[in-house]
């Protein structure tokens, strides 16, 4: 019903306002390093959904502009991404573009960091992100391992399919996973949930490292996690009928997966739908098979919406259906067969207004997230039985620029019930209420930047009564502040220095204040704390960053102070019964430090060099001890060979990488250590030109020479290996139905 209301306030305010806009232009030529004009160049203007193509002679002309200050992008593959950042208030001259030659996989415009879209060197924050190329070649059995090449990024794993993004050390509820950019909700407390996303579904992935709270609320203390869905098709840009195949095979678990979609404009009208199916067999490791690994996955969307003068409208539905089998410690239970099925359902909508003075910005979502678990392969009655509803809304209004200062303020409301239908209690029945107020501003002074901003949120936490878990019902209620300042300094053109201070917060959940029994996920027995108090957290992180079309590098550091973080501590009894480890959640105050490396280097035209280094150190302040599932120092070292063109095949490519892991022995009282290892990847690919698309083809080789390793981040590492040799195929057809 909220949402019937929230819909009908926007139209009204279309209806009523949308006269009053005030239209600016926008004209330009883009040249390369020659002086030699750029045709077919990509002209876009992320915040605002407008963009424009290079004509012959290289010019382009946008019109119907709001008023503000925005980054305008442009891109073509083969040359190094320009963005500038152009006030609309004001008359702007004529643009003049030059683009350098590269191949490089450089940042681009983020939307993530901040409410107004802006370029990796004008942030104060580190960021990173996945273009859909890149994503591509990085796709694995779950879409966070996309993002482990990125330093400073890994991944929790639990068997097949099931990886959890974890930044500067820090995971679960305390990293945020929003999809175009409204929060994603399952049963995130979950060692084994990982975020219920189609791995084929992103056009782009964008990364905050560091605390994110001030935009999107509670549970940002180690970063934000966008995944970025395709816009939406206009007649502008997009054929009327268009297709994309993305098809996969596997060797190591013998997957096969495909996904298939389309999409088209009729006048103002667009529209996108995508399908998948994807099945895998049991993991095998270097020495053996990991029985009762198996996945398979059904996952389908579909959106909707209209682009006009005024803005635009899209209403975007998807369901991912899983099914996910769970290897448990063969010394327990050798015939042990559990699995997990979880559905998620997600309804969105997005609006974006212009106005003479502002624009608003306006997204509501509804998720319905259904998690069962079984703990055996054929039964039919599941052991837990969780449905997680929730609705949100967020409204950004983006106020006209006041001299060089822009920015934002808002409003933000979550609405969520948890029901626990099975007999197994593991955590009580509940409603939460959030409602959130913020503001966000820039302020551009060449060649520097500066961006600051301050939220306030209230939750409320309704516990049912549960006798299970000897819970009465109860209310909690947390207030928090939340914000960060920081500052860029543009050296020159391709360099900058950054910093930035921010504070963020989480409440405990649900789990940690009530759990009181056997948690077959962990093989724990654990007991919770209903009067545990939020955790915060104040970071402070520099960074110097490089970019340009033959070099780019970034150098992070960081300190991270939490206070009264939440961590299971072992005891010294055990359960009777289950024979599992009794654990008591209890919080301490808390340090995380590090610092992150990256670069790329094109030495010749037709050889890449890159690298990255990572190093995370916690602390648990009160016991003096390190935090637990740190992870280990990695190194990573990369060469590839690439050619823009090689008779009629475009962008081949053969790349060797090299990850050397150190041992971590740097653990928490009840963790098993790990050994140091190095792993080497072999990857070659090319494209094939089909009438007007590119067929794109990789065959990767990962864990080239079947390493017998166990990762620190891995659930299974106490008695089970790591994946071994992998070999995979990956195929993308793009096709055109109708132009």
């Amino acid at each position: 019903m909220k949402s019937s209301f929230m819909l009908l306030f926007y139209f009204l305010l279309l209806f009523l306002l949308t006269s009053s806009l005030k239209a600016q232009t926008l004209t330009g030529a883009v040249y390369d390093e020659t002086n030699t004009p750029l045709p077919g160049i990509q002209v876009h203007i992320p915040a605002i959904h407008k963009g424009a193509t290079t004509d012959i002679n290289g010019n382009f002309r946008l019109t119907n502009l709001p008023q503000g200050i925005y980054a305008v992008q442009f891109s073509f593959l083969g040359y190094r991404t320009e963005t500038r950042q152009i006030n609309f208030s004001k008359n702007e001259d004529s643009l003049r573009i030059v683009m350098e030659e590269t191949s490089l996989d450089l940042p681009s415009i983020t939307v993530t960091s901040s409410p107004q879209p802006s370029d990796a060197l004008s942030s104060s924050q580190s960021i990173a992100s996945l273009d859909e190329e890149q994503l591509f070649r990085n796709r694995g059995d779950a879409i966070m391992e996309s993002l482990e090449d990125i330093p400073g990024i890994s991944t929790y794993t639990t068997g097949n399919g099931i990886a959890k993004p974890v930044i500067r050390g820090l995971s679960s509820q305390r990293v945020l996973v929003v999809v175009n950019g409204v929060r994603q909700e399952g049963q995130q407390w979950g060692d084994e949930h990982s975020p219920e996303i189609d791995t084929y579904s992103a056009e782009r992935i964008e990364v905050v490292k560091g605390p994110g709270s001030v935009l999107y609320g509670s549970d940002a203390l180690g970063g934000v996690i966008n995944v970025i869905k395709p816009g939406l098709p206009t007649t502008e840009s997009d054929p009327v009928v268009a297709g994309r195949m993305n098809v996969s095979g596997y060797s190591n678990n013998n997957l096969l997966g495909s996904s298939m979609s389309l999409s088209g404009a009729q006048g103002t009208v667009g529209y996108r739908g995508s399908f998948t199916k994807r099945n895998s067999g049991n993991v095998e490791t270097a020495r053996e098979t990991l029985e009762n690994t198996a996945m398979e996955e059904t996952n389908g969307s579909f959106m909707l919406g209209t682009k006009q003068n005024w803005g635009e409208f899209t209403l975007d539905y998807s369901r991912v259906d899983q099914r996910l089998e769970i290897f448990e410690d063969p010394a327990e239970d050798l015939e042990a067969t559990p699995y997990q099925t979880v559905v998620h359902d997600r309804l969105q909508s997005d609006l974006d207004i212009h106005f003479s003075g502002f624009r608003l910005e306006a997204q509501t979502a509804y998720q319905n997230n259904n998690r069962k678990e079984f703990e055996v392969k054929d039964a039919t009655d599941p052991e837990l039985n969780l449905l997680l509803k929730t609705g949100t809304t967020d409204i950004k209004i983006h106020h006209k620029p006041v001299g060089n200062l822009f920015g934002t303020f808002g409003i933000s409301g979550m609405a969520q019930r948890n029901q626990t239908l099975a007999e197994e209690k593991l955590i009580p029945e509940y409603v939460l209420y959030n409602v959130a107020g913020f503001i966000y501003e820039e302020l551009k002074l060449d060649p520097f930047n500066f961006s600051a901003g301050l939220r306030f949120d209230r939750r409320t936490l309704n516990i049912g009564t549960t006798p299970e878990l000897g819970v009465e019902a109860q209310n909690k209620n947390y207030n928090a502040f939340s914000g960060n300042i920081g500052g860029v300094w543009r050296v020159s053109n391709p360099v900058a220095l950054s910093v930035n201070v921010g504070r963020a917060w989480r409440a405990p959940t649900a789990f940690e204040l009530y759990v009181d029994g056997v948690h077959e996920g962990t093989a724990r027995f654990e007991i919770g704390d209903s009067s545990m108090d939020p955790e915060s957290s104040f970071n402070i992180d520099a960074s110097a960053k490089y970019i340009s079309g033959a070099f780019q590098s970034e150098l992070s550091i960081y300190n991270n102070r939490l206070n009264n973080y939440i961590f299971p501590n072992p005891t010294s009894e055990f359960d009777p019964e289950s024979g599992f480890r009794k654990y008591q959640y209890e919080q301490a105050n808390a340090r995380i430090y590090g610092l992150e490396y990256s670069l790329q280097a094109q030495t010749f035209s037709w050889l890449i060099l890159s690298g990255g280094y990572s190093i995370v150190r916690g602390t648990n302040q009160r016991i003096d001890t390190p935090l637990p599932l740190m992870p280990a120092d990695q190194l990573k070292l990369g060469a590839k060979l690439t050619r823009p063109k090689l008779g009629l095949i475009y962008e081949p490519y053969v790349s060797v990488d090299t990850y050397i892991l150190a041992k971590q022995d740097r653990i928490a009282g009840f963790e098993t250590p790990t050994g140091g290892y190095t792993l080497v990847d072999l990857s070659m690919g090319s494209k094939f030109q089909i009438g007007s698309k590119k067929l794109n083809i990789i065959l990767q080789a990962e864990n080239l020479f079947n390493k017998a390793y166990r990762s620190h981040l891995s659930r299974y590492k106490e008695y089970a290996l790591n994946p071994g040799r992998n070999i995979k195929l990956k195929i993308n057809i793009p096709f055109t139905i109708a132009e």
